[in-house]
């Protein structure tokens, strides 16, 4: 028997009058959504029906959440209410917490999950909610807030609900299925001429380059990047043949689907992320801290100019990281990063404001389509200061010290390649993040919310708590 059942019989017969004015209140409601906009209450409305629908099955409701945060992008956006683009992914996301809070109270089940992570993400959001007191504009920088105050709602909710071997396995199922649908979408919608989204972006304007559902190519290589060791480590332990080839074939498709963008970090970051899964092998573990010791002592020669002519070609790039800040986009923008790190005395211009600030640094970038810090590392310097960028760093260490604790707790189970490969990409997307992207991006928060409710498994069975399928059994 589902709760709603158990819900009818917890409420009590209500007196006419308020429900009269209840019924009152939710049609002036809906009238005003329509002063609005149009599109408002017939929103509204499915979303009660599909909060109705979902409140039995709070497992489904994470599922679409995640589907629409993958699918969604600034090109299927309906309309907007301010600076704030309503797609796809919003009213999900609304109905979503919507019948999960319900649920949650009618349950009497706690969304309060803690986790590593959380508390620094709290501290994150605090600093940026007090920077709205010295922002450029406080629009924009409210707009960065609710960014930051979404990922910690669906994360709260992902960890919370997503608390089963099973719930942890659907999830990471429609994770690879959407990434499919994506890829086929994308390349097979362009392939057919049925879409055509290369000139919006002009980094694919003259052709060869991929940009998924009228996405930006690199953060259409992004999106997929995340679940592509995931898909080969799930097939390894999955016990049905035919699930197995699926997953290496969508590990495979979504790989070049993600390549057709053109995006040398993506394929950096999978290379990056293919490594740290391969120390999961002691063997390979032993070669690699060689090999590392073997480099950096190759590189310390270099340095000192004890290599002759291939230690010029090393000193070579150092040499010219001047020119790297004087001509690159990137470098430009990461120029102005400091400049307003240095001008605010490292307090950081606050939230919002970026594009406000560039023009005093270059007035080039300020007309152009470049106008971002182009990478996490230097849009926490530009706007949190050294508390933010301090932030930052103990975000990362958080999630380190949580993913080599849940390759521990994951041992022996089936989840230990997934406990692998989950940290991987997100080690790949670090690595790539202080050349492109905003702190904020979907989806790696999404990732890292799935990576925590491996680690609470993980966590439970060291605990004896639950119990994660042993390895041999690969009964995933």
């Amino acid at each position: 028997m589902g709760l709603l059942p158990t819900v009818r019989a917890r409420v009590p017969e209500l007196p006419r009058l308020r429900v009269a004015a209840g019924v009152l209140f939710v049609q002036a409601l809906l009238l005003a959504g329509f002063l609005v906009d149009w599109r408002l209450p017939l929103l509204a409305t499915a979303g009660f029906v599909i909060g109705v629908f979902l409140l039995d099955r709070p497992a489904w409701a994470v599922c679409g959440m995640l589907a629409a945060r993958l699918i969604s992008t600034g090109t299927t956006s309906f309309f907007s209410i301010g600076r704030v683009q309503i797609g796809l992914f919003e009213p999900v996301l609304l109905f979503a917490l919507v019948a999960l809070g319900l649920r949650a109270v009618l349950a009497q089940k706690r969304l309060w999950v803690p986790f590593p992570w959380k508390p620094v993400h709290l501290a994150l959001l605090g600093w940026n909610l007090v920077g709205l007191a010295w922002c450029v504009r406080v629009g924009d920088g409210f707009k960065d807030v609710l960014g930051l105050g979404v990922i910690l709602a669906t994360s709260t909710v992902i960890v919370a609900f997503i608390d089963t071997w099973e719930r942890f396995r659907g999830a990471l199922w429609t994770w690879v299925v959407t990434c499919v649908l994506i890829g086929v979408l994308a390349v097979g919608g362009d392939a057919l001429g049925l879409t055509d989204y290369g000139a919006q972006w002009k980094a694919s304007a003259s052709g060869g380059r991929e940009t998924g559902l009228g996405q930006q190519p690199n953060w259409f290589a992004m999106n997929l990047m995340f679940v592509i060791h995931a898909c080969f480590a799930f097939a390894l332990v999955h016990r049905h043949v035919l699930a197995r080839a699926g997953l290496f074939a969508s590990g495979v498709f979504i790989t070049l689907a993600m390549l057709t963008s053109g995006s040398r970090g993506a394929a950096y970051s999978v290379v990056i992320g293919a490594g740290i899964v391969a120390l999961g092998l002691p063997r390979f573990r032993a070669w690699a801290l060689r090999l590392a010791l073997v480099a950096g002592v190759t590189f310390g020669l270099a340095w000192a100019g004890l290599l002759g002519d291939a230690g010029r070609g090393f000193n070579r790039i150092a040499q010219n990281v001047d020119v790297i800040f004087a001509r690159d986009i990137r470098g430009m923008n990461w120029a102005a990063c400091l400049g307003m790190f240095t001008e605010t005395s490292g307090r950081g211009i606050g939230p919002g404001g970026y594009v406000d600030n560039l023009q005093k640094y270059s007035d080039w970038l300020y007309h152009s389509v470049y106008r971002y810090p182009h990478g996490i590392f230097w849009g926490q310097l530009a706007h949190g200061g050294v508390l933010g960028v301090l932030l930052l760093f103990a975000l990362v260490a958080s999630v380190t010290r949580m993913a080599v604790q849940t390759v521990r707790d994951c041992r022996g189970t089936v989840a230990e390649p997934l406990a692998w490969a989950m940290p991987a990409s997100l080690a790949g997307y670090f690595c790539w993040s202080f050349v492109e992207f905003n702190i904020d991006e979907k989806p790696a928060w999404e990732w890292l919310a799935l990576l925590t409710c491996l680690h609470l498994l993980g966590r439970a069975h060291a605990r004896g708590e639950v119990a994660l399928p042993a390895r041999k059994e690969t009964s995933a």
